[in-house]
C-alpha cells in the first residue's frame, strides 16, 4: 500500500516552503504586521522524553543460526540489536570436551556463509522496527557469552561475512531508521578483545571493511579511540589535534564505550582520557558516542571519574547520545543544583531533581523553545511569519537527519508543509534562531488554525506520521496524535479577491486515529463510544481494527510497582496476560508473546493484541473482560479492577483523509485520495451516492473537469476481514469557466502573486513541483533567475 503526500502539484500544494529562498519574495501582507508572542510556556519541564535516535537503548540479543534465524519483533525508542552470528563460525559451533587432566578442550567446528534465512529474518525484523516506530542500531558479533577466540578460522571469512551483509543491501534499504553500526564482530561479546583478530592492525582493517559495508551516511563506531588512530595513520597522542573533514569517511567514526565511568580509563577504553575525549568532543557532532555504564561500581568508586561534578561536564564535552539503560543508581543519592551548571546552557529547571534523572533526561538532544512570535492573522492565499528560538539543553545534537514540517490544524484536520530546517545544527549548549514564512493555501477555511512544528526520523507516510517524532521539553505543547509541537495559532481570514481554485491541497485528520503509547493521546481517543465499564474515575475501553484488539484502562492507584493484568473470556476459553513493572510479561497460553504489546503511564495503560493469537474476530462476544492492577511490592495485593461482561467486538479502522470542499477550473485534472493504514483493502468510489464504474483504486483522478464534475464524492473501503466503511471525502462545489491564462500565472489560478514566485523558486532549486504555464518570460529559451526577476515585477 502506498500513501502519498502530494508535493508535485498543478498549482500550489500545502507542501510549500517560503523560509529559504535564493531571491527575496515580494512583500506580503503578513510582513506589514507586528509579530506577537505565541503565549506558550518557555520554561523547560522535567519530563522524561524518549526521542528518536537517542536516550536509553533497548537491547535485543538476537541469536542467529544456519537455517534457524527467526524474525524478531522488538519495540523501543532506540533498539540496539546485538546480532549473534557465532553459529556460523568454527570458533563457536565446535565441540568442548574434558581431557584426562580435567581441562576443557575446544575443537574447532565449521565455518558457514550467512544463509538466505538470515537475510530474510533481518529484513523482517527491521520491517517490524519500522512499523513499531523504532530507530535501530546494530552490532554483529560472533560471541554472546564471553568466549575467547569465537571468530572463524580465517580473517578472510570474517571479511566475507561482512561483504555478504553489504551485498544483500538490507542496511541500505532500512538506513532511514538506522542510526549507527558498531564495528563489533570480533572478540568476546563483539567488544574487540580476547579474540583471534583483536590486534590494532586487525581492528583497523575491520573498521575499513565495516565502513564499506555500511551505507555512506551512517555512522560506524569503534570500541576504543586508538582503533581510529591506527586506521587514520596517526599516533593516539595526536588525536586531540585531529579534525575530520566534513562528510568524509573519517567523520563517520564514533565510539561505543562498554566500560563507561568504570575507572579513570573506562576499563581500558582510553589511554589518555583528556586527549581522547577532546578528540571525541570535535568528532561527535556528526557521529555517535554512547555505551553502557560499567557493571563494577565498587571498582569505579576507586576513582573520581564517575562523580557527578566530573561526569556531567564530560557528558557535555563528548556529546553523549545514548546509554544501554544502566545509569548508576547511586546518582539518585545526588541532587542536581548550581554546582553542576555548564556554561552556555540553562539547566535551572532541574535544580532539586536527582542527578540520575538529569542524566537520563539529557542523553542525546533536548529541545526547549525559548521564544516564539508569529503573525496574528493572515489572508487566504497569503503568507505569515513564524520566528522562534530553540535551546538544546541535551548533551548532544541529533546525529541523523530529521524531517521538518509545519502542520496547520483546525478541529482535528490538518495540512502539511515541508520546511528547510536542519535540526542537526541545533547544537548542545546552543540557542538557535529560526525564521519561517509559511504559505496559506487559497482554499484554507477561514478561522483559527493551530501551528505545529513536527520533526521526525525515517520515511513516514501519512498513517504513521506520528512515529519517530521529536517532542520538545516545553509543557503543554505536545500533540501525540500529530507527533508535533504547538507553537501558536493564526487567524485565517477570507480573501474575496482570489478564485480559490484548489488544484491539490491535501487535508488529513487525526480525529479517528488511535496512538498506541500508553496515554490518552487526544480528546478523540478512548471516547464514550469505546467505554465498556467504569467505576468512579476508573474506566475500561475496547476497540479494534482489522488486525489488533486494543484495550485501554484507567485505574487510579498509588503504588510504585504496578502489575497490569488483562483477562479475556470468550467461546469457553480464557486468556490471561500481565506485565510487571520491570516489563516482564506472563501469558497463560505459553511463552510466545509476539502477538502482544503493552504501554503504560502512571494510571493509564494500553494493551495491543493480535486477534489471531486469541482466536478473536470482529463480532466476537466476550463473556468477560477484566482489568486489575496488583502491587508487586506489597504481596501482589489487588489495588483496583474493572470488569465488563457480554461485550461485542466491532472492528473499524482509521481513515486519514479529511473531508474538504473543492473549487476547480474547467478542463483541469484533479486527483482525490483515500488514505488508510490497511493493506490488501478494496476501494469503490461513488459520486452523489452512485458507484463510479472502474473507480476501484486508492486514488480517483478526474480528467478534464467540467460542470458535470460537481457533486459529492464518497469512498467505500473494505478490509480483508470484511469490515467496511463508507465516508464522504470531497465536495466539488464550484467549477470556474476556463479563461486565457496570463503570462506569468504559473499555477493558472487567475492571478500573478507570491505563489507563482515560489513555484519558480522551487523549480530553480530543483524541488519537486509542476508548473502549468510557460515560465520563460524573457523568451530566451530557458527558465532561470532572469525570469524570476521579471515575474517579481509582474506579481501583485
Amino acid at each position: 500500500m502506498i500513501f502519498k503526500k502530494f508535493t508535485s502539484v498543478t498549482a500550489i500544494s500545502a507542501g510549500i516552503l517560503l523560509s529559504i529562498s535564493a531571491v527575496p519574495l515580494a512583500v506580503s501582507a503578513a510582513e506589514t504586521q507586528t509579530l506577537t508572542d505565541s503565549g506558550m510556556n518557555y520554561q523547560e519541564s522535567v519530563a522524561t522524553i524518549n526521542n528518536p535516535g537517542a536516550g536509553y537503548t533497548k537491547t535485543l540479543w538476537y541469536t542467529c543460526k544456519p537455517g534457524a534465524t527467526a524474525v524478531q519483533n522488538p519495540t523501543g525508542n532506540l533498539v540496539l540489536m546485538f546480532i549473534d552470528i557465532g553459529a556460523f563460525s568454527s570458533g563457536v559451533n565446535g565441540t568442548t570436551a574434558t581431557d584426562t587432566d580435567g581441562n576443557s578442550v575446544y575443537t574447532e567446528g565449521t565455518d558457514y556463509d550467512l544463509d538466505p534465512q538470515f537475510f530474510t529474518a533481518m529484513r523482517g525484523t527491521l520491517e517490524n522496527c519500522r512499523k513499531n516506530g523504532s530507530t535501530v542500531a546494530v552490532r554483529f558479533r560472533y560471541d554472546a557469552n564471553g568466549k575467547t577466540n569465537p571468530e572463524p578460522a580465517s580473517f578472510a571469512q570474517v571479511l566475507h561475512h561482512i561483504d555478504q551483509i553489504k551485498q544483500d543491501g538490507f542496511l541500505e534499504d532500512y538506513k532511514d531508521i538506522l542510526m549507527y553500526v558498531e564495528s563489533g564482530f570480533v572478540g568476546a561479546w563483539g567488544e574487540q578483545h580476547s579474540g583471534k583478530y583483536t590486534s590494532l592492525e586487525y581492528k583497523a582493517q575491520l573498521l575499513e571493511a565495516v565502513l564499506d559495508m555500511t551505507p555512506d551516511d551512517i555512522p560506524v563506531t569503534v570500541r576504543t579511540p586508538n582503533i581510529f588512530a591506527q586506521w587514520a595513520g596517526i599516533e593516539t597522542k595526536d588525536l586531540a589535534d585531529w579534525v575530520s573533514e566534513p562528510e568524509s569517511k573519517a567523520a563517520r567514526v564514533g565510539l561505543y564505550n562498554d566500560g563507561y565511568m568504570g575507572s579513570d580509563s573506562d576499563l581500558g577504553t582510553y589511554s589518555n582520557r583528556e586527549i581522547e575525549t577532546t578528540w571525541l568532543g570535535k568528532q561527535t557532532t556528526r557521529t555517535y558516542y554512547g555505551g553502557e555504564f560499567s557493571g563494577a561500581l565498587d571498582w569505579a568508586k576507586k576513582f573520581d571519574t564517575y562523580l557527578p561534578e566530573n561526569a556531567i561536564p564530560e557528558m557535555y564535552k563528548t556529546h553523549l547520545s545514548y546509554i544501554n539503560s544502566n545509569i548508576y543508581t547511586m546518582y539518585k543519592d545526588h541532587i542536581f543544583d548550581q554546582q553542576y551548571d555548564i556554561s552556555g546552557v540553562d539547566n535551572s529547571a532541574y535544580y532539586g531533581q536527582t542527578v540520575f534523572q538529569f542524566i537520563r533526561d539529557h542523553l542525546g538532544y533536548r529541545f526547549v523553545i525559548r521564544d516564539c512570535d508569529l503573525n496574528q492573522t493572515a489572508e487566504q492565499g497569503s503568507t505569515f511569519h513564524l520566528n522562534f528560538s530553540v535551546e538544546n539543553t541535551g548533551f548532544a545534537n541529533p546525529i541523523r537527519p530529521q524531517n521538518a514540517e509545519i502542520l496547520l490544524e483546525k478541529d482535528g484536520n490538518y495540512i502539511i508543509q515541508d520546511i528547510a530546517i536542519d535540526s542537526r545544527e541545533w547544537y548542545s549548549c546552543t540557542t538557535s534562531q529560526e525564521n519561517l514564512e509559511i504559505q496559506v493555501p487559497d482554499n484554507l477555511e477561514a478561522g483559527e488554525w493551530n501551528v505545529y512544528l513536527r520533526l521526525s526520523v525515517g520515511n513516514q507516510d501519512i498513517p504513521d506520521g506520528n512515529l519517530r517524532t521529536v517532542q520538545f521539553a516545553n509543557p503543554d505543547i505536545w500533540n501525540a496524535s500529530l507527533g508535533a509541537n504547538k507553537l501558536g495559532s493564526v487567524q485565517i481570514t477570507e480573501n474575496n479577491n482570489i478564485k480559490k481554485a484548489n488544484y491539490q491541497t491535501d487535508f488529513y485528520t487525526s480525529g479517528n486515529v488511535f496512538i498506541f503509547d500508553g496515554i490518552r493521546s487526544s480528546e478523540s481517543e478512548w471516547t464514550e463510544q469505546n467505554l465498556i465499564a467504569e467505576s468512579g474515575e476508573n474506566k475500561l475501553y475496547m476497540s479494534a481494527d482489522d488486525q489488533y484488539l486494543y484495550i485501554g484502562a484507567e485505574v487510579h492507584h498509588n503504588v510504585s510497582q504496578p502489575v497490569w493484568n488483562l483477562r479475556l473470556e470468550h467461546d469457553g476459553d480464557s486468556y490471561w496476560i500481565y506485565y510487571q513493572s520491570a516489563g516482564w510479561c506472563y501469558y497463560s497460553k505459553g511463552d510466545d508473546h509476539t502477538g502482544f504489546d503493552f504501554r503504560k503511564s502512571s494510571d493509564f495503560a494500553e494493551f495491543k493484541i493480535d486477534m489471531k493469537s486469541m482466536n478473536i474476530e470482529s463480532g466476537t462476544v466476550f463473556d468477560k473482560v477484566r482489568i486489575f492492577v496488583q502491587d508487586e511490592g506489597d504481596s501482589w495485593k489487588n489495588v483496583g479492577e474493572l470488569v465488563a461482561e457480554g461485550c461485542t467486538l466491532n472492528s473499524s479502522f482509521p481513515i486519514y483523509s479529511a473531508y474538504q470542499k473543492v473549487s476547480l477550473n474547467e478542463n483541469q485534472n484533479y486527483t482525490m485520495q483515500a488514505v488508510t493504514s490497511l493493506e490488501n483493502v478494496s476501494y469503490q468510489w461513488l459520486k452523489d451516492g452512485a458507484e463510479i464504474s472502474g473507480a476501484v483504486n486508492q486514488t480517483l483522478t478526474l480528467n478534464d473537469i467540467s460542470q458535470e464534475s460537481a457533486g459529492d464524492y464518497t469512498v467505500r473501503i473494505t478490509a480483508q476481514n470484511g469490515v467496511s466503511q463508507e465516508i464522504l471525502l470531497y465536495t466539488i462545489e464550484n467549477i470556474y469557466p476556463e479563461q486565457a491564462v496570463q503570462k506569468g500565472d504559473l499555477n493558472a489560478d487567475g492571478s500573478i502573486n507570491s505563489q507563482d514566485i515560489k513555484l519558480l523558486q522551487d523549480y530553480l532549486h530543483k524541488r519537486d513541483v509542476h508548473i502549468s504555464n510557460n515560465a520563460d518570460l524573457n523568451a530566451d529559451g530557458i527558465w532561470n533567475i532572469y525570469d524570476l526577476i521579471l515575474l517579481k515585477r509582474l506579481a501583485k
